[in-house]
């Protein structure tokens, strides 16, 4: 007569090598069975309570050495489609302007010049941000704003997001402008992409302020974003035909302003639709207020 067989489970196919390892170390024999609820180690019925005692010492054992769980982020806002509708717009105005090759009166009214800039024509920090020398620098910069935009806006909500990244990227490019002053360089510099490493570095300032999960964030995870901004600034904003100080102060003001806006614990605190909407159209106001002043201010119109 054969002896009884006894099923010790259901077990998480992650523990069925472990748990088998455990017999083998105490000499037990024993086997391996799927059920329709599970898996199952199945011993002897005489070393049942052996095999049970043996597997419960090692998992007490082991308790505290077991990796946490891994926990995944809460955002506070949903995706929309408003980044993608921002690149679309940004496309569209380039149809307005034209090419840079054709020196409309929109580039000699609208582009970040450094001595204009530190001249008192300050609006054209915030109006350069809208301007592209041609389809493939819209395109470009539509394809990392809508993934950068749509990540930043999950986290701080559209109005927000725009508002920052607007004001970054106009901080960035007048730092360029008096950056290149002090090197005594004359410089001239169009393009979204400055915005686009803002949206980045502002990315990175969330990771580093903000704490959508639940437990302890480890320094990695801190750090990550900010090594991915470099990273991505080394593919695709120091090519020849890019303006590596304008992408790198982007990112570097993005940083700042992010983490000097969002450190505080009270503006962590999501904001709601009012408040989106108001910085929202905040930045809005702001764009189309440079392009007035731009042309006003401008002999070309």
């Amino acid at each position: 007569m054969e002896p009884a067989i006894r099923h010790i489970g259901p077990v998480p196919k992650s523990k069925l090598g472990e748990w088998s390892l455990v017999l083998r170390s105490q000499e037990i024999g024993h086997g391996l069975s799927a059920q329709p609820d599970g898996f199952y180690v199945t011993v002897h019925d005489r070393d049942a309570d052996r095999s049970v005692d043996a597997i419960r010492a090692y998992e007490e054992e082991n308790e505290d050495f077991r990796p946490p769980p891994p926990v995944r982020e809460r955002l506070p806002f949903r995706s929309t489609l408003a980044a993608p509708m921002l690149a679309a717009a940004i496309a569209v105005f380039s149809l307005v302007t034209g090419p840079a090759a054709l020196r409309s009166a929109w580039f000699t009214a609208g582009t970040a010049d450094n001595v204009r800039i530190l001249h008192g024509e300050v609006y054209r920090t915030v109006t350069a941000l809208t301007l592209h020398a041609d389809a493939a620098h819209v395109l470009g910069n539509a394809i990392a704003g809508t993934v950068f935009l749509g990540f930043l806006f999950r986290r701080l909500g559209v109005g927000r997001g725009i508002f920052l990244t607007v004001v970054a990227g106009a901080l960035a490019n007048w730092a360029n402008a008096a950056l290149h002053i002090l090197l005594h360089q004359a410089h001239r510099s169009i393009g979204a992409s400055t915005a686009v490493f803002a949206a980045v570095g502002l990315l990175a300032a969330t990771q580093l302020t903000f704490n959508h999960h639940t437990g302890v964030r480890r320094w990695t995870d801190r750090v990550g974003p900010l090594v991915g901004g470099v990273a991505l600034l080394g593919m695709l904003g120091s090519s020849a035909q890019s303006d590596l100080w304008a992408h790198l102060l982007g990112l570097a003001v993005g940083m700042v302003v992010g983490v000097a806006v969002l450190l505080p614990k009270r503006a962590r605190t999501p904001l709601g639709p009012r408040g989106q909407q108001l910085l929202g159209g905040l930045s809005f106001a702001l764009v189309i207020a440079s392009w007035v002043v731009a042309a006003l201010r401008s002999p070309a119109w």
